[in-house]
């Protein structure tokens, strides 16, 4: 722009602020006088306002925007990356549409930075200068009226065309920009579609910016969708069926077994309040139908729209219902077996919950009791053997909480060397220590804010972090390394153990004040071969792996079923998992036989024959004819005392069956772990726990 066209904006600007609402227009011909249109449009006076008198910015000065590196960039893509994926297919859609005509499109994240950008071709660089990139933030206090810093701060869908902008840099673009909410109206991100070659009139682009809005629309649909998956969900819209219930303007809402409405998207929600402002409706209320009469139809034909009306206007719309993730929501039909037993729904068991199997007593009052303190503001330990399904239960519970929508942070304290555990739990500012990333990076506490930090193998965290984290659950901030301030953090924290805390509390490995505050409410996970829904559990499993190797189907023989029922599964779930993923992979056809797992998996040892195998041989006893029997070569030689077994801690059995995995993979110890469905650290650990040395080694006590 020239100096005088600079001049000229800026002069409307000024005299727009400084009229007050109440006085009118300015007289007409005064110089610098706003045009009519900033009169009349409310918001953008506002706007201007803000960037003046709250935002202190300069309507003629250059914008100074800094471009985030690729770190950083990769960082805050990562914070939203749920968000990404959904959006994804929507984003690409409009841009195919708008892309001939020269638009470039931003999707940002709440605060207004550009996270993903569509633009095919910019040979001048003309959108590059202009900022229209990735890394580059447009919120209203950085860059003052903008389409998507302005959509962020009205939360609603916005077009500022040209000299509406505030800044006069930013006069040649053409912003289309719609907010895009959660389902509790959270502000997720800004959905732009913006262009350097518009006609001057506004009118041009009114196409562009009802795309804009009816993709958002999409954007959140695809998100509710995705969130309220463990529920019945039920999409619908007004008119015929195949009308308007394919529009963008589409309405979902979620319910449970009982027709309660539990979540609904925007356009649901604004509906439901407006027939029942005070109270939460149900289905039979909202459509007069009970849920059972829509799911029945649902099942007589899948996929077909269902006719409904709403009861309190006689509105006709059409609909079509979805079924739970996994039957979260209903007992659902099993593709296993006839001898596995079908899914019955969790007693007291939330959202998060609905897609575990339940069906054990013991785990089904854990689901109860762990439904009623999920928002308690209240630490959860959570203990038992390895393999039992820790982390996904502490999942469960963040996905039952309020706290679902903000991040799960998972740390496994056993997994990361010691000298990088603090960093990776704490966070480092630039040049904290030799090799550190040049601009810091957040801690796994800080990332957790807002939600949920879930520490595995918390036992094996050093003494010097436990005192650091004591402070942080303490104090509720956290200060980063090569920090001189502390960060206000809130969080909810899930530890998780399979070690005997009080035991190394007693061994002085554990801070026993550490311990009470993270054990507010302590749940110990059933293992595998004493739970009494592995039927179920099975059935489960089975259909997650057929569905990630891409089979439609896939069913268990009855003889190899029963033989996983009676199977000890040292390595509890992980185990059962990974034994069905191989079979899955293997297998044929449609029905897993017994041939089709791994051949070290039948039959169980049993305890008698390992310890006869790890037995010291004294003296060869003397064959038929004199002869002596010969030596056990090296390779099967015993592993440690068999007096060592009764001191060794575990389940029963435990010590024997890494031994006879030890024995079966020739003291390859990662292969032996792998079978027994434990990471490497944590079988090293058991091995050196139990005293199971390999056999060209000599144990510790005896290497004096």
């Amino acid at each position: 722009m020239t100096d005088p066209e600079i001049r000229q904006h800026v002069a409307r600007v000024l005299s727009t602020v400084e009229r007050s609402p109440a006085t009118g227009d300015a007289p007409p011909g005064t110089p610098g006088a706003a045009p009519a249109r900033a009169a009349q449009d409310d918001w953008l006076q506002a706007s201007w306002q803000r960037s003046v008198q709250r935002y202190r910015l300069d309507p003629g000065g250059a914008s100074y925007r800094r471009v985030l590196g690729a770190a950083e960039l990769r960082e805050a893509a990562d914070r939203v990356g749920e968000l990404l994926d959904l959006a994804r297919p929507h984003v690409d859609e409009l841009d195919r549409h708008v892309a001939p005509a020269n638009y470039c499109i931003l999707l940002t994240d709440a605060s207004g930075l550009t996270i993903d950008y569509r633009n095919h071709g910019d040979p001048d660089n003309r959108f590059k200068r202009a900022g229209v990139r990735a890394g580059i933030c447009w919120s209203e206090e950085a860059e003052g009226t903008c389409g998507i810093g302005t959509a962020i701060v009205n939360r609603a869908p916005v077009l500022v065309h040209k000299d509406e902008h505030f800044r006069a840099d930013n006069i040649p673009l053409s912003c289309s920009a719609a907010p895009l909410f959660g389902l509790d109206d959270e502000l997720l991100g800004v959905l732009d579609a913006s262009t350097l070659y518009s006609p001057y009139q506004r009118d041009s682009q009114v196409l562009v910016f009802q795309l804009v809005k009816e993709k958002a629309l999409l954007i959140e649909n695809a998100y509710a969708e995705h969130r309220l998956r463990d529920h019945w969900r039920l999409s619908f819209g007004p008119g015929p069926a195949s009308g308007a219930r394919a529009a963008p303007a589409e309405l979902l809402i979620a319910f449970g077994d009982d027709g309660r409405i539990l979540a609904a998207n925007r356009p649901a929600r604004w509906l439901l309040n407006r027939l029942a402002p005070e109270r939460t409706l149900t289905i039979d209320e909202l459509f007069g139908s009970s849920a059972e009469s829509l799911m029945a139809q649902a099942h007589a034909a899948p996929g077909v729209a269902l006719p409904l009306r709403v009861a309190a206007s006689g509105e006709l719309m059409h609909g079509v219902l979805r079924a739970p993730r996994q039957g979260g929501g209903r007992p659902a039909s099993t593709t296993t077996s006839t001898t596995v037993a079908p899914r019955q729904p969790a007693a007291g068991a939330g959202r998060g919950f609905a897609h575990l199997a339940t069906g054990d007593v013991t785990l089904r009052d854990l689901v109860a009791r762990a439904s009623r303190i999920v928002n308690r503001d209240m630490p959860v330990m959570l203990l038992g053997e390895t393999g039992t399904g820790k982390e996904v239960f502490a999942q469960a519970l963040h996905a039952a909480s309020l706290r679902a929508d903000r991040p799960f942070v998972a740390l496994n304290c056993a997994a990361i060397p010691e000298s990088l555990i603090e960093s990776e739990l704490f966070g480092y500012r630039d040049g904290a220590f030799t090799g550190a990333r040049s601009r810091g990076a957040k801690g796994k506490i800080a990332l957790a804010d807002g939600g949920t930090l879930f520490l595995d193998e918390i036992g094996d965290m050093p003494l010097l972090l436990q005192s650091r984290l004591l402070r942080v659950l303490a104090e509720g901030e956290v200060t980063a390394l090569g920090a001189d301030e502390a960060t206000p953090v809130r969080l909810s924290v899930i530890s998780a153990t399979h070690q005997d805390l009080p035991t190394l509390i007693a061994q002085g490995r554990f801070r026993e004040d550490l311990y009470y505050r993270l054990a507010g409410a302590a749940f110990r996970l059933p293992a595998l071969r004493d739970r009494s829904d592995r039927a179920e559990l099975i059935g489960l499993l089975l259909r997650e792996e057929a569905r990630a190797g891409g089979r439609r189907r896939c069913e268990i023989a009855p003889e190899a079923l029963a033989r996983l029922l009676d199977h000890p599964w040292p390595g509890n779930i992980r185990q059962l998992r990974h034994a069905l993923r191989y079979a899955c992979a293997i297998a044929e056809g449609d029905l897993l036989q017994l041939s089709d797992f791994a051949t070290d998996l039948w039959p169980p040892v049993p305890v008698a024959a390992v310890a006869a195998v790890a037995a010291p041989v004294a003296a060869a006893p003397a064959a038929p004819g004199g002869r002596a029997e010969p030596t056990p070569p090296p390779d099967r030689a015993p592993s440690a005392a068999p007096e060592a077994a009764t001191d060794a801690p575990g389940a029963p059995g435990e010590r024997e069956a890494i031994v006879n995995a030890l024995h079966r993979h020739q003291w390859h110890a990662t292969a032996a772990a792998r079978a027994l469905g434990m990471t490497r650290s944590t079988f090293y650990r058991r091995m050196k726990a139990m005293h199971i040395v390999p056999p060209h080694r000599l144990p510790v006590d005896d290497a004096a």
